[in-house]
C-alpha cells in the first residue's frame, strides 16, 4: 500500500511550451500579413477579415498542447496496468537513447530472498552471539539479513529488546554495532576481517575475530534467462555488476546468458564503471543502498520492488512482482510512444499546411473553420489512443513472460 503513495513526479513540458510560444507568434504573424495582403490586393475589409479570422480559427496546436502531453498519460496508465510505474515524465526521451542495460545481482536478477545453506553454522555460535545477530538483522531488509533472521527465529532465539544499540550499516559493506567494549560485524567477506581459503557470503565476526562463516542460496526470477535472452536480441548490452564474490557473480551470470559480470565491487566501484563506460546510453537496475552511488551516475534508472524498497523513491521507474518483464515492456511502450509522436507531428503539420493555406487563399470561410478544427482535434487524439492501444508487439511481451512461470534452480 505504501508503494502506491509513490506518485509520480509532476514535470513541465519545456519543449511544448517553447512551441506552443512560437506557434502563437506564428499564426498571429500568418493571419496578419494573410489579411494585410487581401486588403491591399482588394481595397475591401470583408475579405481581409475573413482571411484573418479563418486562420486564426482554423489553426490549431492540439497535436503538442493537448495530444502530446495525452501521449504520455496514456502510455504511463498502459504501463500500470501491467505494474510498472514511471516516476519521471523526462525518462520517455532517454531511455530511447538506452544501449547498455546494468543489473545489480541479489535482489534485482534473483528473488528478494535467499536460503541458509549451513544452518549448523548458527548452531554452533553460543547463545550470547546468536542474540547479538539476531540484534544486528532483526530491522535490516537485505535478503541476507532477512534469511538469518528468519533462521534464528525458527530456532527459538528471541529478541528481548534489550540495551543492545541499534546496528549501523556502513554501505556496500555491512552490518556493524558497538556493544560491552566489543564490534560486532555482519558483512563481506575481508572487512575487517581475514579472507578465507574459501570464503562464505557472509562473516559474522567480533573484534575482527570470526565467530561463523555463512553460504546462502539464490533463486534468479523465473523469467531472468527468457528476458536477458530477449533484450540481447533487440540489440541491448547487457552487464552485471555485483557486490557479491566475483565466483558468484560469474555463476549468475553463466546461468541467466549475461556475456559480461563484474563482482566484488563497492557501491564507489559501481558508480565509476556507470562513469567509465559512457553513462549517456546507460541503464541501471538495482535495489539496494549498495546500488545508490551507480543511480546517481546512470542515464536512466529503475528498481524492482515486491513488499518494500530502498530506491522507488529515487528511480526513474520501478515495477512491480517477480518477474524482469517490467523493463521490455517500457521499453516497449517507449518505441509505440515515439511512433505516437511522430505521426501526430506528421498530421498536425499536414493539417495546418492545407487548412491555413485554404484559408489564404479565401477559400475558408470563419464557420467551415470552426468546424474543422474541433474535428482535427479529435483526430489528434484518436491517433494518440489507437496507436497507444496495446499493440501485438506489447502483447507479445506479456504472453511470453506469462509463460516464463517455473522457478530456475538456485545458484
Amino acid at each position: 500500500a505504501a508503494l502506491m503513495k509513490i506518485e509520480p513526479r509532476m514535470e513541465r513540458h519545456p519543449g511544448v511550451e517553447r512551441f506552443l510560444r512560437g506557434y502563437i507568434v506564428a499564426v498571429l504573424t500568418i493571419a496578419a500579413l494573410g489579411a494585410s495582403g487581401w486588403w491591399a490586393a482588394t481595397g475591401a475589409l470583408g475579405p481581409a477579415l475573413q482571411v484573418l479570422t479563418s486562420v486564426l480559427v482554423v489553426s490549431c496546436p492540439c497535436a503538442v498542447g493537448i495530444a502530446l502531453p495525452l501521449a504520455d498519460a496514456v502510455a504511463a496508465g498502459r504501463l500500470r496496468h501491467s505494474g510498472v510505474f514511471v516516476r519521471e515524465p523526462g525518462l520517455w526521451n532517454r531511455l530511447l537513447a538506452v544501449r547498455k542495460i546494468l543489473f545489480d545481482k541479489t535482489g534485482t536478477l534473483t528473488l528478494e530472498t535467499v536460503a541458509l545453506r549451513n544452518p549448523a553454522a548458527l548452531d554452533a555460535l553460543a547463545a550470547a552471539d546468536r542474540e547479538t545477530l539476531l540484534a544486528l538483522v532483526r530491522e535490516n531488509p537485505h535478503p541476507v539479513s532477512s534469511a538469518l533472521r528468519h533462521a534464528l527465529l525458527a530456532s527459538g532465539v528471541r529478541w528481548n529488546g534489550g540495551d543492545l544499540p541499534l546496528p549501523h550499516e556502513v554501505v556496500g559493506h555491512g552490518l556493524e554495532l558497538t556493544h560491552a567494549g566489543a564490534i560486532w560485524r555482519l558483512g563481506r567477506p575481508g572487512w575487517h576481517t581475514p579472507v578465507s581459503a574459501r570464503p562464505g557470503d557472509a562473516v559474522f565476526s567480533r573484534n575482527g575475530t570470526v565467530l561463523a562463516t555463512f553460504h546462502f542460496a539464490e533463486a534468479p526470477r523465473a523469467d531472468a534467462v527468457a528476458e536477458i535472452a530477449a533484450l540481447r536480441r533487440s540489440g541491448y548490452a547487457i552487464h552485471l555488476l555485483s557486490g557479491d564474490r566475483p565466483e558468484k557473480a560469474a555463476a549468475m551470470a553463466d546461468a541467466l546468458g549475461i556475456p559480461d559480470a563484474h563482482g566484488g565491487l563497492t557501491p564507489e566501484e559501481k558508480a565509476a564503471w556507470v562513469e567509465a563506460h559512457d553513462r549517456r546510453d546507460t541503464l541501471m537496475i538495482g535495489d539496494g543502498a549498495n546500488d545508490s552511488l551507480a543511480f546517481d551516475r546512470a542515464y536512466c534508472t529503475g528498481t524492482p520492488t515486491v513488499e518494500r524498497g530502498l530506491l522507488e523513491h529515487k528511480a526513474d521507474f520501478y515495477f512491480l512482482g517477480r518477474t524482469l518483464s517490467g523493463i521490455r515492456r517500457l521499453l516497449a511502450v517507449t518505441r509505440a510512444r515515439r511512433r505516437t509522436v511522430r505521426r501526430v507531428i506528421g498530421f498536425s503539420i499536414a493539417y495546418n499546411a492545407i487548412a491555413v493555406g485554404l484559408s489564404l487563399a479565401g477559400l475558408m470561410n470563419p464557420l467551415l473553420a470552426a468546424v474543422i478544427m474541433p474535428i482535427s482535434s479529435l483526430i489528434s487524439l484518436a491517433i494518440v489512443f489507437t496507436s497507444l492501444r496495446e499493440d501485438s508487439g506489447i502483447a507479445r511481451v506479456r504472453r511470453r513472460t506469462d509463460r516464463a512461470s517455473a522457478p530456475l534452480p538456485p545458484v
